[in-house]
């Protein structure tokens, strides 16, 4: 980011990871002001950005912190979980094999531990590497590519019918 970047410009950078990675981590009541806080608290920290580069990874360190505040400050707020969907979805309406599958992977998803589908979201979906994924979670590279290998491992004994041997742990 250059000194002169707009908010515009830096908004069109992270808004979309950043609301991804909050409306899976807390209710859809809440989605939009959260997001909203982060990028705020962004935008005013964006002058002590060492690594203009390192932006989006920089951002969701930022938001990591910022759920975990939002859990603190709502102890009475329920947590969202992918399981307490209706099941009748699928069985109420004519919907497509898409949809069956979608639903299949948020319920496999929903029965890994919070720090596994973290670092499924970072790694695998939005293509960080280790080292970031690393620094965004706090935690080491070492650390991260052994919770992705028993995330992985546990998500495909989850979706393949045997919840017993994966999931949370």
């Amino acid at each position: 980011m250059e000194a002169d970047s707009s908010f515009d410009e830096i908004y069109e950078k992270i808004f979309p990871i950043i609301y991804r990675f909050v409306s899976i981590r807390v209710p859809k009541s809440d989605v939009e002001d959260v997001t909203a806080e982060i990028i705020v608290k962004v935008w005013r920290a964006l002058p002590e950005l060492v690594k203009k580069e390192a932006l989006k990874a920089w951002a969701l360190k930022i938001a990591v912190r910022q759920i975990a505040d939002f859990y603190r400050t709502h102890k009475n707020s329920s947590r969202i979980l992918l399981e307490e969907r209706p099941k009748s979805f699928l069985k109420d309406s004519d919907q497509s094999d898409t949809w069956a599958t979608i639903l299949s992977v948020g319920e496999a998803l929903a029965m890994l531990s919070p720090q596994q589908v973290n670092v499924i979201q970072l790694r695998l979906i939005e293509g960080f590497s280790a080292g970031e994924v690393a620094e965004i979670l706090g935690t080491s590279q070492q650390a991260v590519d052994s919770l992705l290998y028993r995330a992985k491992k546990g998500f495909r004994k989850i979706y393949q019918g045997d919840p017993d041997k994966g999931g949370r742990g």
